[in-house]
């Protein structure tokens, strides 16, 4: 895991690949830019941790390429794939904002790109860039959203399964 140079990584992409990315949608590219240079750009190889259940949860990560996935903890001591994130999915975003701890560990699937956000960083965007701060936060709760709906319709099947070998 390393930091890599943001505007390299801009100029690499091009603003193009940024635009279509879900938590970037709508958002001017000079926002965009400015999120990429003041937050950190991180790459991490396969198997890297990028953070570990109960670590502080001052920060948020976008992914910008790569997969990586999320492990919740089980009861009996292993562990759950929660989701899997791909470019433009957000990671974090819920217990930062919740002021709790993370619940769960972070890895990358395949080598991955990712961008750091800080819970100070996300503010200067609310006090700097008010009107982009209401784009991003509504590509964030759709987000949430569609995590929720995919959550219940996991649910919805386990509990189906559950029903149809007890009949």
């Amino acid at each position: 895991m390393c930091e890599i140079d943001a505007l390299e990584f801009w100029q690499a992409q091009t603003p193009d690949y940024f635009r279509e990315l879900s938590t970037f949608g709508a958002l001017p590219d000079k926002v965009i830019l400015s999120l990429l240079n003041n937050g950190r750009v991180i790459r991490l190889d396969a198997g890297d941790v990028l953070y570990t259940i109960g670590e502080r949860s001052e920060a948020f990560y976008i992914v910008l390429s790569g997969t990586v996935n999320t492990y919740m903890p089980r009861r009996d001591g292993g562990w759950t794939l929660a989701r899997s994130h791909k470019p433009g999915d957000d990671m974090g975003f819920v217990p930062m904002i919740a002021l709790q701890d993370r619940p769960a560990s972070t890895e990358a699937e395949v080598d991955s790109v990712v961008l750091e956000i800080s819970c100070g960083q996300f503010l200067e965007l609310h006090q700097q860039e008010p009107d982009a701060f209401g784009v991003i936060l509504l590509n964030l709760v759709r987000g949430m959203a569609r995590a929720i709906i995919s959550m219940a319709s996991v649910l919805a099947e386990q509990d189906h399964q559950l029903h149809k070998t007890y009949e």
